[in-house]
């Protein structure tokens, strides 16, 4: 017995020997096979190294319901895995920007699509209580574009006759709470939290704010997105203040100053341009909104191009700013066609539907956009501006 079980010991001994030895041989092996330098030496091959995520600066149009497909594209963004440097918003960009900004800087990319997909949610159940709300037989009479229901027209006529402060005298706005409840400021003051450049219009100036991260409170965000004809001014510590789209929307040349990105991606609401001449009174008024919110971005952008002219011409290029815009790429994200369907009207109604249509095409929108965006030209500003069927 005790031969045996010394026998079975110098065995299985042999055994492990011979396994060692046929893995050490498999190694050599894959060594004399590696490939060789035009000298015979083995050419060492380095390890592959995980590729660093492409970071963007996102620009955030205002534009109310609207804002809905900002957040499909920033979602479908979060998705890709990119990072974001920086984002600048006003009115419904700005709110996008704040929620996304606080989750992301608790709980990354996967919490921020959480966050954002709940706070739409929550948006579209406040709707769901508005007595001015369109009615599903209105729904099923005008589809998509509500500029000629009755809810709109009783809007528009109530903001002509009679001002926030004498039908809401005591400033209830729904959107405080809602904010409250999505946006921890304290975690947009962490020193990894994205940057953010929030504007607001000062009511007696009229002149643009930028406020970024350590200035963001629940009252800056109510000012950025404060329409004169629905809510009362927003008191701050140097004034009264609108809306950022009168005069700042989205901040792009902030934006650019103040990042480093390469990549500069413009989510814009309102469409480039109109179909057709507005003839009804409704229309009139939507396409003559649209004129005045994208008065500021044109100016920017008329502004962004001749200081990258001025700076090749001049030779400005050796400076910092210089440099800065001519490595930057500009792209441009939009749905004109779609937001010409759904009309200026939608703004005001964050409908669980209308909600739920523009997520969707935001982030088809995306898609397309990163889709293209690897085979761009280094330097090459985009204008994906894409149209539903």
């Amino acid at each position: 017995m005790p031969l045996r079980s010394t026998a079975s010991k110098a065995t299985l001994a042999a055994m492990q020997n011979i396994a060692i030895l046929e893995k050490l041989r498999a190694i050599f092996a894959r060594k004399d096979t590696a490939p060789r330098t035009e000298h015979g030496a083995a050419e060492l091959i380095p390890f592959a190294r995980k590729r660093a995520p492409r970071t963007v600066a996102f620009a955030l149009q205002g534009g109310g319901a609207h804002g809905a497909f900002t957040w499909g594209v920033l979602d479908r963004a979060l998705e890709e895995g990119l990072a974001i440097e920086a984002i600048s918003g006003a009115s419904a960009g700005a709110i996008n920007a704040a929620v996304l900004g606080s989750a992301y800087a608790q709980g990354g990319a996967p919490y921020a699509r959480t966050r954002l997909a709940a706070f739409w949610q929550s948006l579209a159940q406040v709707a769901r209580m508005s007595p001015l709300r369109p009615s599903m037989l209105e729904v099923l009479a005008f589809g998509r574009d509500l500029e000629l229901t009755a809810s709109a027209i009783w809007r528009d006529v109530l903001s002509r006759v009679v001002s926030p402060y004498q039908f809401n005298p005591l400033d209830v706005n729904p959107l405080r709470q809602v904010l409250g409840e999505f946006v921890d400021f304290e975690a947009l003051r962490t020193p990894d939290a994205i940057h953010l450049l929030i504007a607001a219009t000062n009511a007696e100036t009229g002149a643009a704010r930028i406020f970024t991260n350590g200035e963001l409170t629940i009252d800056v965000l109510l000012a950025s997105a404060c329409l004169p004809q629905v809510s009362q001014a927003v008191k701050l510590d140097d004034g009264y203040y609108w809306d950022g789209g009168f005069s700042s929307n989205p901040p792009l040349l902030p934006l650019i100053e103040q990042t480093s990105a390469r990549d500069v991606v413009l989510v814009r609401l309102n469409p480039a341009s109109d179909r057709g001449l507005p003839v009804t009174a409704p229309k009139i008024q939507t396409r003559l909104n649209r004129i005045v919110f994208d008065a500021p971005l044109k100016r920017e952008l008329d502004e962004l191009e001749r200081l990258r002219r001025v700076t090749a011409e001049s030779g400005a290029q050796r400076s910092a700013f210089g440099r800065r815009l001519a490595h930057m790429r500009l792209h441009e994200i939009g749905e004109d066609e779609l937001m010409n369907e759904v009309g200026g009207a939608s703004q005001n109604h964050p409908d669980a539907r209308l909600i739920a249509l523009l997520h969707r095409e935001g982030r088809a929108s995306s898609e397309r956009w990163l889709a293209t965006l690897q085979a761009e030209a280094p330097h090459k500003q985009s204008r994906t501006v894409h149209s539903i069927a």
